[in-house]
């Protein structure tokens, strides 16, 4: 029995193929009324959710049959139900939300379905893990979209340590064969193969020992021809033995003279070693020496050589037939070549999106509106809409593997989905997203760090204390306030920093930007905190892939092409944008070449106290106990510090009091309370606002909405709520 006091509502079906159509007659099931908010576990934001099954009658049936008819299941029909006030003689709404046709029945006289999400809200949830071309013009539902002009930035060279290291070993592999005959081929080329390479950083081409008739132009090929510029260091030894003899039984050689040299492009070669030798008779055979280090400067297209020079003369041939005379080199045990630098390159430019634009564009294509984003944190003073002030996090790129390489953008887009990048970007900076409807009414994706969900404002007081018992229909008194632990919010371990760093041919010991794990002070649980993400930030992986440039490995497949990375950025001088390096650091050290390093600030370290108040939450009562750095991935070692802070040190424990005050204690309340639908459309307004209530005994609590649950007829409300650490002031 509905109550005389109950209130008035309307009902309007909207939609863009018949417009509005207020309806005459309630639609069944209207009794049941009630909208419901639900907070999100892992995103942290709050969605209306309204499930009831309303059946339209009279010209409402006709509405919807028609609709179902005309576009099927896709049908956009939303309803809007409002509420009279009746001391503002006003219609306020309530709520609006899309009708579910795939669900729908009809009969001779109702149409019935369920009422569901707004659409702009279901859209963006189906398709947050579709696939989006970010500088593409049309929506995954085919809506035309304004293009975004991308931005390029120079990336800088990192400085990484390479290395070549080649040895001979026991058993090397079988000598080339070459021939003197008449003319030119008496003077010789001799190069020295060391083998396979060991260790190879630098991309050598492999050599193999022999001789060659010198050409009469350019006589000599390099071993390497540097591709980076550095500090470069090469140690080699040559053992080597000449072998020469006579190939047909023809004719014999009386002298053989030959020298062993290193240069560096067209200097003066470095004589290691040289022989002149006489009385011969067709037979040679000559123990070849050399040993050479040597530590200098190489820019790039530098060629680094090492050869040796033969002549054989003095030659008696045969009265009938030519001669000829095979050479042979053959390495021996105990040769090897070696080189090591710390390099870098030319910078080269990179297009992408920075993350703001990067988010807009995902929002957009989800939800079919050209309006569809709004983040105050990654929001700066040039976006559109543009913000009082940079956010924190707003100074970084997106870009994709293909773009560090320098491929044109006409070739090769940049792809993402909205799932992969916030997940990526909320591991570095604690986020939290959901749906928020802007002063006139569009519907946006808001997305700010996790403490924006958490307000400190009051938006109900609830006047009554809450009951610690209610009578239900029969009499029968029933537990009404409820307290509890939520166990899956504590953890015994944590995970920070980033999925992907380690590069297949380079050494990744330097590399910080990888993976951390701590032990945290809790006995009674076994669950990880992981705020890991998928996005490479690691500079050795930046770099290494920079280095595969477009214009000499275009029809190459490289490992990284499909990744996307994260590049934090500064303001330039001359404006546009510049790589962040160690500009804003007091102190970095424990890092090889800290000013060309990248991402400094999103070091795991660094990440894991940006969610200090998740984990602090689960140490209340622990103070003075110590979150132990237990295991770490590559370079443990780095130690940073920005102006008037503690240095962050990667490899470090963290004391519980570092972590700071929670915003919640990991428990919830539970009970049903008065709640007038003027009090309710309040909370939908300010949905991340506390409600604030006395118990029995008349103590003042305070917590946010974990779920609520709405009666609009019977006045009352469901409330889950979060606990907060402390009183609003």
């Amino acid at each position: 029995m509905i109550e005389q006091n109950a209130p008035q509502l309307r009902f309007t079906l909207l939609s863009d193929l018949f417009g509005p159509q207020r309806q005459s007659a309630d639609p069944v099931g209207w009794e049941e009324i009630g909208v419901q908010l639900h907070r999100d576990g892992k995103y942290h934001g709050l969605t209306t959710e309204y499930t009831v099954e309303l059946g339209f009658v009279k010209e409402g049936r006709a509405y919807l049959l028609q609709a179902l008819e005309i576009a099927g299941i896709e049908a956009e029909v939303a309803v809007l139900i409002e509420v009279y006030d009746p001391n503002a003689f006003t219609w306020e709404v309530y709520y609006r939300g899309r009708l579910d046709f795939a669900g729908a029945s009809s009969t001779a006289t109702e149409f019935r379905c369920t009422v569901e999400k707004p659409g702009f809200t279901i859209k963006f949830l189906n398709r947050e893990n579709i696939t989006v071309d970010l500088l593409g013009r049309e929506s995954v539902g085919g809506s035309a979209l304004a293009p975004f002009t991308p931005t390029t930035v120079e990336l800088h060279s990192k400085a990484i340590r390479q290395r070549y290291e080649a040895e001979t070993s026991a058993s090397p592999p079988p000598p080339l064969p070459d021939y003197v005959t008449d003319g030119n081929s008496r003077f010789k080329v001799m190069y020295f193969g060391f083998g396979s390479a060991v260790v190879d950083e630098f991309g050598v081409q492999e050599t193999y020992a022999g001789t060659i008739t010198m050409p009469d132009t350019n006589p000599e090929v390099p071993v390497y021809v540097t591709k980076e510029k550095g500090l470069f260091s090469i140690d080699f030894t040559v053992l080597a033995l000449l072998r020469i003899q006579r190939q047909n039984g023809k004719g014999d050689f009386d002298k053989a003279d030959g020298e062993v040299y290193f240069r560096i492009n067209s200097e003066p070669p470095v004589k290691l070693f040289e022989f002149r030798d006489s009385g011969i008779a067709g037979e040679f055979r000559k123990q070849l020496t050399a040993a050479y280090r040597v530590t200098r400067n190489l820019n790039i297209g530098d060629q680094v050589y090492l050869y040796g020079r033969l002549h054989v003369y003095d030659i008696s041939g045969p009265l009938i037939g030519p001669y000829q005379f095979t050479t042979y080199i053959e390495m021996q045990q105990g040769s090897y070549f070696k080189m090591e630098a710390l390099t870098q390159t030319d910078p080269t430019p990179a297009a992408g999106l920075l993350v703001y634009e990067a988010f807009d564009r995902l929002a957009q294509a989800a939800t079919d509106s050209p309006v569809a984003f709004r983040s105050a944190y990654f929001g700066r003073t040039d976006t559109r809409p543009a913000y009082p002030a940079d956010g924190a996090g707003s100074l970084t790129m997106v870009t994709g593997g293909f773009q560090v390489r320098g491929f044109p953008l006409a070739l090769k887009s940049i792809y993402a989905t909205w799932q992969g990048l916030f997940d990526s970007l909320s591991a570095a900076h604690w986020l939290g997203y959901g749906i928020e409807r802007l002063p006139g009414g569009t519907e946006v994706v808001r997305v700010e760090q996790a403490s924006y969900f958490y307000s400190d404002a009051v938006v109900l007081t609830l006047a009554a204390p809450v009951q610690d018992h209610l009578p239900d229909i029969d009499g029968v008194a029933f537990s009404n306030f409820e307290q509890h632990v939520i166990a899956d919010r504590y953890y015994n371990q944590a995970e920070a920093g980033w999925q992907k760093w380690q590069v297949q041919n380079l050494n990744g010991l330097d590399e910080f930007n990888t993976r951390r794990e701590w032990a945290l002070p809790l006995t009674q649980v076994q669950a990880t905190y992981t705020a890991v993400g998928g996005y490479i930030t690691a500079g050795l992986y930046l770099e290494n892939t920079r280095r595969q440039r477009y214009e000499a490995t275009a029809t190459t497949d490289d490992q990284a092409d499909n990744d996307n990375f994260l590049v934090c950025l500064l303001r330039h001088p001359l404006g546009g944008f510049q790589t962040e390096r160690n500009q804003l650091f007091a102190d970095v050290t424990g890092l090889l070449s800290p000013d060309t390093a990248y991402n400094l600030r999103l070091s795991p370290a660094r990440v894991l106290r940006r969610h200090s108040p998740v984990l602090a939450a689960g140490l209340f009562g622990r103070q003075g106990k110590r979150i132990r750095f237990s295991f770490g991935e590559g370079n443990n070692e780095l130690s940073t510090r920005l102006p008037g802070e503690t240095a962050v040190v990667e490899k470090a424990d963290i004391s519980v009091e570092e972590l700071g005050p929670p915003l919640w204690r990991n428990e919830s309340y539970q009970f049903t309370a008065p709640c007038t639908w003027q009090q309710a459309l309040a909370i939908l307004s300010r949905p991340n606002g506390r409600i604030r209530f006395r118990t029995e005994r008349n103590e003042v609590r305070e917590g946010w909405i974990l779920d609520f649950k709405h009666d609009l007829i019977g006045g009352t409300a469901d409330f889950t709520l979060l606990r907060c650490y402390a009183l609003s002031q």
